[in-house]
């Protein structure tokens, strides 16, 4: 990243599950993907996962709150749900320099969802 970081949240680090699927068309979303949370702040996360995704593609996020409490509820309307359920928009995506086959997903948290 470099030292002019632009970023409006601090990043944690958090080691985690997420759950996603890209969403394709306002009505069309693809097959439920995992992949491993690498770090997050209120704005988004950066994950890995095994396939790579297009820059702009907006992705429907799932994420157990209990495992976070209240570290990123905050982002929910109702603390009190158990499914931190949000919209992103991947900002960028690399090949992991670490995991050979893995990705890097940084994404932005663009809406939640309503229940």
């Amino acid at each position: 990243m470099g030292t002019d970081d632009r970023r409006q949240f601090k990043r944690q680090n958090k080691q985690s599950i997420v759950h996603f699927q890209v969403i394709e068309s306002k009505d069309k979303q693809d097959t439920d993907q995992e992949g491993k949370v690498l770090d997050y702040s209120l704005g988004g996360i950066r994950f890995s996962a095994k396939e790579p995704i297009r820059k702009n593609t907006r992705i429907y996020i799932k994420l157990e709150s209990e495992e976070w409490g209240k570290e990123l509820t905050v982002v929910c309307k109702d603390p009190n749900r158990s499914l931190l359920e949000v919209i992103g928009s991947v900002m960028w995506c690399l090949e992991s320099s670490e995991t050979p086959g893995e990705f890097e997903i940084g994404t932005r948290f663009i809406d939640e969802i309503e229940q």
